[in-house]
């Protein structure tokens, strides 16, 4: 009986380990999870500066929607169809904005914003790994990195305990251009925050160096609800 007992527990361990070896890896998709119905809304203060008008700035909400999704063509993966909103305030109704797409695949995640697309996250993530995230539009090269994984963000008012941190840019050219981006996503979630700050200044002999900008834009969004309606 002893040798029963003892061959079953190798038995029970052996389906253990066929468990965990066929166990799909987890490669980070589910920090930008895609499913029909998934919203997320978010406060959004943008200020766009003019050469030729005061500056503009602009509060309000933002929600993003998937509505629709079907197989990729020539290769794994799905593209889903995203619909965006925006409204003055919680006391408003939503008006229609525009829609998006979103390409994922077991390598990279692309989001078409308008016409132009952008990888945003590639697989498997790892902290430090970095690509081109103008890859598959007709923009300069533009690298992008992963600064942080699975750490503690807060957006919102809510802190979200694994959180990956994109660096787009950081460009801190006080001079003729400043270029500064950075998304951060947390799982299960999707994008929590993003912030850019992209502005000209003046660089005539009157005023350069003195931080007189001449056009751009601060822009930052922060995730204040999510789900599935």
């Amino acid at each position: 009986m002893k040798h029963f007992y003892k061959y079953l527990a190798f038995a029970l361990l052996a389906v253990s380990c066929d468990k965990d070896e066929f166990r799909p890896p987890d490669i980070g998709l589910n920090y930008f999870p895609l499913r029909t119905g998934y919203y997320q809304t978010y406060n959004v203060n943008e200020t766009v500066y003019s050469e030729v008008a005061a500056p503009e700035n602009r509060v309000y909400q933002l929600r993003v929607e998937v509505t629709d999704s079907f197989p990729n063509t020539g290769e794994a993966g799905y593209t889903y169809v995203v619909h965006r909103s925006k409204r003055a305030s919680e006391n408003v109704a939503w008006q229609d904005l525009d829609t998006w797409q979103v390409r994922e695949n077991d390598r990279e995640l692309v989001v078409t914003e308008g016409n132009r697309p952008f990888v945003k996250l590639t697989f498997p993530v790892r902290k430090g790994n970095a690509w081109n995230g103008n890859k598959f539009n007709n923009l300069d090269a533009d690298e992008y990195e992963i600064q942080a994984l699975d750490e503690s963000f807060t957006a919102g008012g809510t802190t979200f305990e694994q959180a990956l941190v994109v660096n787009q840019e950081n460009n801190e050219d006080l001079i003729v251009y400043q270029d500064k981006r950075e998304e951060v996503y947390a799982r299960n979630v999707g994008l929590i925050y993003k912030q850019t700050t992209q502005l000209r200044y003046c660089t005539s002999d009157d005023c350069l160096g003195q931080q007189k900008i001449k056009s751009g834009i601060i822009y930052k969004q922060e995730i204040i609800a999510y789900g599935v309606r």
